[in-house]
């Protein structure tokens, strides 16, 4: 099974770039037919990656990029199909940075990471979590006040445990995992700023931004976790 590996990355990026042309061209069909297999494809490869060395912590991984499959699909239906969509898939991706968190917590050595050495440096995070809720705040809908804010503080604390990867694992690991908070971070805030602030954006500009950070989050957290995986220390299964 190993030597499928490649063939499903290459999948991911093929099919990562017909989104990306159907988001740009706003062509319809190709973006329901690409969006909800993006992650699905990127799972099996960092399943077949990590099968050699299942760990609680691959196994997290894995839910968070499941879970990230919900929020894609739901969030296609966002704009034809009403709010409920957009806080359906806000939930779903929620669940996934949750997943996430639960990973990088469960890695050995929490308490040796950077963040847990340096606890001040989570002072970054929380300036920007403020930053960036007092920035929306007065757009954002009642309805949408306490989930954007909570996914807001969900998202953020994702990106600080995964600063905390340093020092746990190799530098190379351990900066991919950072691109891929960072990525991911930039595409949430970039569907936020449009969504709520900036209403008149270009809707394919501002969906192939979205898709690309988030694309390239998605693969930095998934190649950076396979590598982190491949030193860890062999673990009881969930």
């Amino acid at each position: 099974m190993k030597n499928r590996s490649p063939i499903l990355l290459a999948s991911f990026f093929i099919l990562s770039i017909a989104n990306l042309l159907a988001v740009g061209l706003s062509v319809e069909g190709l973006n329901y037919c690409t969006k909800p297999l993006l992650m699905p494809f990127l799972a099996a490869w960092f399943f077949l990656e990590t099968r050699l060395k299942r760990s609680t912590f691959s196994i997290l991984i894995i839910v968070g990029l499941c879970f990230s499959t919900f929020g894609d699909t739901l969030l296609m239906f966002a704009k034809s199909a009403g709010a409920n969509y957009f806080l359906l898939g806000l939930g779903s991706f929620l669940l996934a940075h949750l997943a996430y968190i639960g990973a990088f917590v469960k890695y050995p050595g929490v308490g040796e990471g950077r963040v847990g050495k340096k606890p001040w440096l989570v002072l970054p995070f929380l300036a920007f979590l403020v930053g960036f809720c007092s920035f929306l705040w007065s757009d954002l809908p009642a309805d949408f006040k306490i989930p954007v804010a909570a996914y807001a503080v969900v998202i953020t604390t994702m990106a600080a445990f995964c600063l905390n990867m340093s020092g746990r694992v190799e530098d190379g690991a351990a900066k991919i995992l950072m691109w891929g908070a960072i990525f991911f971070v930039l595409s949430d805030s970039w569907i936020a700023v449009a969504k709520f602030k900036f209403t008149e954006l270009n809707d394919s500009l501002s969906g192939i931004s979205i898709m690309a950070t988030y694309l390239a989050g998605q693969f930095f957290i998934a190649k950076g976790s396979s590598k982190a995986n491949d030193s860890i220390q062999m673990v009881p299964r969930l």
